[in-house]
């Protein structure tokens, strides 16, 4: 069978590249695969690419996003250099010639979705967050399907509805089972176990905050364990003197983990909402205020209300409001049901579109 050519773009962080690799692990079940893949150079998908999926040509692009406010002077000069990037990244796309783009936005796909459509390259955008991103917005008109994870990110574009696909957000599959991560971290199944997380560099207000609850912890340590990523190694280091804690700088297989939790406290990033929708798990969100247009907030709005969230912000963030959350959470009977898989709503809706 012929080699499926691709182009896909969309980095910087992990919330844009782990959709991505989702679909291109899932594609690749089926069809052999040949990607290019235009990176944030230096950012997570420009060191991971190739080792997620060897023998992938990576374009690293060396680009920053608009600084806010929009209308500051600086961003003359950011824009000139995305100009000059599309120019580049024309040549690259013409020559490999792929079936499609694949975008999920940031700001490095601008130029490579322009370029795209100055080619007549077929181009599918994903937004992840409830908020549609500055870039998507803007390049919604170039989509073929515009896929959205959350039906209120629908309103925001200014393109027929039938462009719009509502698939939620691919998530990569769990590969262990609850049995297998309770040995990992040497913890009884016996008790609830509770995932912390603070992004992807950690937060120091919820390190501290839980610190404090570890604290006030130490008769129950019997009853709850838990899995805590601190986003560096002093803190992960000064949490051991908890037993009941397992503190890490970085967790590996983190989506292993929020699949088998009884509860996750985490920000409001995309990927991890859509964990916790996918894996039906139980979340309390405390959204990272400085996230561009509060779509963090958003974001923990939507698991908010198919049951499975709680949100506490974090100018009301202390230990006594998370203790209360935690236990009302644990306690909480959920009735959600997971909706069908992204991946394979965003796939058959391509492949049937290119009729490949």
């Amino acid at each position: 069978m012929k080699k499926l050519r691709v182009a896909f773009c969309g980095g910087g962080t992990g919330g844009h590249y782990y959709p991505a690799v989702a679909i291109l692990h899932e594609l690749s079940k089926s069809r052999e695969l040949d990607l290019l893949y235009f990176t944030v150079s230096g950012k997570i998908d420009d060191r991971n690419v190739e080792q997620d999926f060897p023998g992938a040509k990576r374009v690293p692009l060396r680009l920053t996003g608009l600084r806010r406010p929009l209308y500051n002077p600086a961003n003359a000069g950011i824009l000139f250099s995305h100009f000059n990037t599309e120019r580049y990244v024309k040549r690259q796309l013409s020559e490999f010639s792929p079936e499609f783009l694949f975008s999920t936005g940031g700001y490095v796909s601008y130029p490579v979705v322009k370029a795209a459509h100055q080619l007549e390259i077929p181009v599918f955008i994903h937004e992840q967050n409830s908020v549609v991103g500055i870039a998507n917005k803007r390049l919604a008109k170039y989509a073929r399907l515009f896929f959205i994870s959350f039906e209120e990110s629908r309103e925001a574009l200014d393109i027929p509805q039938e462009k719009i696909v509502s698939s939620g957000n691919p998530v990569r599959e769990a590969r262990a089972s609850r049995s297998e991560v309770f040995k990992k971290f040497s913890l009884s199944e016996k008790s609830p176990l509770i995932v912390v997380l603070g992004g992807s560099l950690g937060s120091e207000t919820i390190n501290k905050v839980f610190e404090e609850l570890y604290c006030g912890m130490r008769e129950r340590k019997k009853e709850l364990s838990f899995v805590h990523s601190t986003g560096n190694d002093e803190t992960a280091l000064s949490l051991r003197r908890f037993p009941f804690v397992r503190p890490y700088a970085y967790i590996e297989n983190l989506t292993d983990v929020i699949a088998c939790a009884d509860l996750v406290v985490s920000r409001g990033g995309a990927t991890t909402i859509a964990e916790l929708q996918y894996f039906g798990r139980k979340g309390i969100i405390i959204p990272w205020p400085g996230a561009s247009e509060n779509h963090q907030f958003h974001n923990a709005l939507s698991l908010e209300r198919v049951g499975l969230g709680y949100v506490i912000l974090e100018e009301k963030l202390t230990s006594a409001a998370l203790g209360i959350a935690i236990d009302e959470m644990l306690q909480k009977e959920i009735s959600y049901k997971p909706p069908r898989r992204p991946v394979e709503i965003v796939l058959d809706n391509i492949l049937r579109e290119e009729s490949i």
